[in-house]
């Protein structure tokens, strides 16, 4: 800090926190409260500058007003990390008056010599010139060479934070809007903003606790803030999609997307924890949700397949048993698959386990299949034997239809059965035949239907 530097001086501390007017050989200071009571509580001063007559003159193009300093006090400017602050001490006998000037509104900075004073003259974007006069003696090239650069510095950093701020607010807008693409440009743009304002604050400091860097800061953690919003809402649509893509049984589709989810989460969440922010509990429940939701969605499909072969199991009617064992297949089929040409496991089932189940689900499905064909086989001797060749023919197609399907799933997944179903096809295929072509005097049909169920008729008129 500079002050002034003749033999009546008072130090920088003094100027700081003195208060009271001086006296025939004693500087005063202000006269309500001491210049630091003037500052903001992180405001940090560079230099100060001081005289006791002239005081701070203030010029537009209305006219000039000058702001002396009362008897006994002192016009003091406080060169700070964000403003020139001037506070005269008791202007005009009503107690001190002061005015401030951000650097961002500095426009020009200079200074003029005179025989006993010399001063500085700074010009704002408003049209105001402020003129502040110290004694020759003083040496004001450092605070004006400050000044000058953290006109120009606040000045480009400040028109870099302007730009990064209107790029936040389309951030906000396109999320609103659920274009994440779009936001993430608008962010990305708003981050060159931002960096390149970090890197016209040195040239003013170093000090990363200094008003120019702080102002950086506070966009930059707008920034962050806006990019875990975007993390969020990025994790929050991709778990939509694995619900989504659960429900329809599209499990690597949905394993995926909530692995998307919760990496966005994690990364919302290093923000979070980065700034302290609020938020960070609620992503943190969300990402541990997604968690669960990845741990139940790997057990999922085993678990399916296994309700579907107990309802099977525990069902009465046959055609539900079929049913049943239809879709426990297909799921077991299913969580067998899931995994192929994967690095890791992400699903339940151990590969040769599922296939001995398979092996068993399609063994139980062929078995109620052909107890099926062998009741439709029944019915249509019966109605044959009664005299209703159509109906017995209908009968006889149901069981079949049920052979075939029996025999289409053995052929691809427990072949060895498949002689056996098609021996019952060919013996179904007679009966069909015969069912176009009644006999008169009696019908004698010998298969081999259900397992210890050859069923054997004698069909007479009789």
């Amino acid at each position: 800090m500079l002050a002034s530097q003749d033999e009546n001086a008072i130090s920088d501390e003094e100027l700081l926190t003195g208060t009271g007017s001086g006296g025939v050989f004693a500087s005063g200071y202000l006269h309500d409260k001491p210049l630091i009571e003037y500052l903001g509580a992180a405001e940090r001063v560079a230099f100060l500058l001081s005289n006791k007559k002239k005081g701070v003159r203030r010029e537009n193009d209305e006219g000039a007003t000058a702001y002396t300093p009362g008897d006994g006090y002192q016009a003091i400017a406080a060169i700070t990390d964000t403003r020139v602050l001037f506070v005269v001490g008791d202007s005009n006998g009503t107690g001190d008056t002061s005015f401030a000037v951000p650097y961002t509104e500095i426009e020009d900075v200079k200074t003029r010599s005179g025989m006993l004073t010399k001063g500085v003259d700074i010009w704002t974007t408003e049209g105001v010139k402020w003129h502040f006069a110290v004694r020759s003696t003083v040496d004001i090239e450092p605070a004006v060479e400050y000044l000058e650069r953290a006109a120009v510095v606040w000045s480009r950093v400040e028109s870099q934070l302007r730009h990064a701020r209107k790029h936040l607010v389309d951030v906000d807008e396109l999320l609103s809007e659920d274009d994440h693409d779009a936001a993430r440009a608008a962010a990305s743009t708003a981050r060159d903003h931002v960096e390149e304002a970090q890197r016209k604050a040195p040239e003013l400091t170093t000090n990363r606790d200094d008003a120019v860097w702080e102002r950086v800061h506070d966009v930059e953690r707008r920034l962050d803030a806006s990019v875990m919003e975007i993390h969020v809402s990025r994790a929050e649509k991709h778990a939509t999609v694995a619900n989504d893509e659960w429900r329809q049984e599209q499990y690597n589709n949905a394993y995926d997307a909530f692995l998307k989810a919760r990496t966005e989460y994690e990364r919302a969440l290093d923000i979070a924890r980065e700034h302290d922010f609020p938020e960070e509990s609620d992503i943190r429940e969300n990402a541990d949700t997604v968690t669960q939701s990845l741990d139940h969605l790997s057990k999922s499909p085993l678990r399916r397949a296994e309700t579907a072969a107990e309802r099977a199991r525990d069902a009465d009617a046959p055609a539900v048993v079929a049913e049943q064992f239809e879709v426990a297949l297909e799921r077991y089929q299913t969580a067998l698959v899931l995994d192929w040409g994967s690095d890791r496991q992400r699903f339940a089932g151990d590969s040769n386990e599922l296939r001995g189940t398979i092996e068993r689900v399609v063994g139980e499905l062929v078995h109620t299949r052909r107890l099926l064909a062998a009741y439709h086989l029944a019915a249509g001797t019966r109605l044959l034997a009664a005299g209703h060749p159509d109906a017995a023919k209908d009968a006889y197609e149901n069981a079949h239809t049920e052979i075939e399907d029996a025999r289409t799933v053995a052929k691809e997944l427990k072949p060895q059965l498949t002689p056996m179903l098609e021996a019952s096809a060919d013996t179904l295929a007679r009966c069909i035949e015969a069912a176009d072509d009644p006999v008169d005097d009696g019908f004698e049909f010998v298969g081999d239907m259900a397992d210890g169920d050859p069923r054997t008729r004698q069909l007479s008129n009789d």
